[in-house]
């Protein structure tokens, strides 16, 4: 691939704005040792509870262990159940084979006296595509006849603050996360053929990255609307697995059948897994542990990892950071990592706004326009999925640059100059 750069004409979108503290670089790191939890979750978070046969088959198992040789801590609790009706106050239903509980005093049910750092929330993901987060969320006609005649049939964002509000009560000050999971697959499965897997797993892929994840960030967006002092993060795992699987991404080799076991789609140990990297990500706003040794090197498929992850672990790993520094608000706050944590000093950059990179996705031309308290020179890298620098150019001077690439995929254009760093993904039609 070839990168063409036209110098244009700059304009002065970013003269006038106050320059403030941020970290964009890949290298950053934050200080979050020690991490408990509740979950408010189902299947997608925790399937080893409904599958005797399943080893690890759930996002807290994996996070322990990934913790335990990082040398932080981890707890969890959980509950099943899809919102609105999930039990408040929580009823403390999980347990695990490596995950420790928090609550050790089965006998006390104080939701506050366990001093969690954290809240999990996530809804169930065959609702996205007939309801917006303002309408009902969820009603069970098993036990409702008529789900408008329910006065507990809450939208998806009543539903949510629900649960905020009562865990802001019981614990002030509590971080919140929101767990974008991944949609109902709604074609054949198993697949009959290689082809209908490619063609139908694309479009799956496709609506979990786009219109899927639209509608999580617009439930994140209305709910910290209605609580603008509490803090609301988004764990996105759908679109970051879906570029993981996809044509071009690093397993794009690897089957639908080695990762889901049914259309649900309830997955292998590898799915819950591959989650649990962006998780701990997220909660400890640091890389998961690089070298992690895999526990079940004795164990068959589909229980075992494959050996397709385990010799991508670092690129994944890294993937999975580079595509979280792109989750930012226009006054560069984060959408996933927490504000408040603390920071490496070597970790800081002087950042205004975020570069703007248009049209994105394109066809293969695209303007980037960077701010004007950008000191320079300015190296620009186009990388792909797998971190190969494809080419590089250096900027030195304040403009608009057009690029032209001339193939078709998903990309990084990776932005370093003097105190200044930034990571923007693109998308080549």
């Amino acid at each position: 691939m070839k990168l063409k750069i036209i110098k244009l004409k700059a304009n002065n979108i970013y003269s006038g704005i106050l320059l403030v503290l941020f970290v964009i670089s890949g290298n950053i790191s934050f200080s979050q040792n020690n991490n408990t939890s509740y979950i408010f979750g189902h299947s997608l978070v925790n399937h080893s509870a409904d599958q005797s046969t399943q080893n690890r088959s759930n996002i807290p198992d994996w996070m322990y262990l990934l913790a335990q040789q990082a040398d932080n801590e981890y707890s969890v609790d959980g509950q099943f159940g899809f919102l609105p009706l999930q039990a408040v106050p929580p009823i403390f239903q999980w347990g695990f084979i490596d995950a420790p509980n928090t609550r050790t005093n089965e006998s006390n049910n104080d939701f506050g006296s366990w001093d969690y750092d954290n809240t999990i929330v996530t809804l169930a993901n065959f609702i996205q595509q007939t309801a917006t987060p303002s309408q009902n969320a969820f009603c069970d006609q098993q036990y409702i006849e008529d789900c408008n005649q329910d006065p507990n049939a809450l939208s998806s964002v009543e539903a949510v603050l629900r649960i905020l509000d009562y865990v802001r009560q019981e614990e002030p000050g509590i971080d919140f996360y929101i767990y974008e999971n991944w949609p109902e697959f709604n074609g054949t499965f198993p697949p009959v053929s290689q082809a209908e897997e490619d063609l139908e797993f694309g479009a799956f892929y496709d609506y979990t990255r786009e219109e899927f994840h639209d509608w999580w960030i617009t439930l994140q967006d209305e709910v910290l609307v209605e609580r603008p002092d509490a803090n609301v993060k988004l764990i996105p795992v759908g679109p970051i697995l879906a570029d993981l699987f996809s044509d071009n991404g690093i397993l794009a080799d690897i089957r639908a059948t080695t990762l889901y076991e049914d259309a649900a789609p309830h997955g292998f140990p590898v799915l819950y897994f591959l989650t649990a990297l962006i998780h701990y990500s997220v909660l400890y706003g640091e890389r998961p542990p690089a070298n992690f040794q895999f526990p079940d090197a004795d164990l068959a498929a589909p229980i075992r990892i494959p050996d397709m992850v385990k010799n991508n672990y670092t690129t994944i790993v890294n993937f999975i950071w580079n595509s979280l520094q792109g989750y930012t608000f226009d006054n560069g706050e984060s959408r996933v990592f927490l504000s408040n944590q603390v920071l490496s000093v070597d970790d800081l950059s002087i950042h205004t706004l975020k570069p703007i990179l248009y049209p994105n996705p394109g066809n293969g031309i695209f303007n980037l326009e960077l701010p004007n308290s950008t000191i320079f020179p300015v190296e620009v890298k186009v990388i792909n999925m797998i971190g190969q620098v494809i080419d590089a150019v250096s900027i030195t001077d304040h403009q608009s640059t057009k690029f032209n690439l001339d193939k078709k995929g998903t990309f990084f254009l990776k932005i370093i100059g003097d105190q200044y760093s930034d990571i923007v993904k693109l998308i080549v039609k």
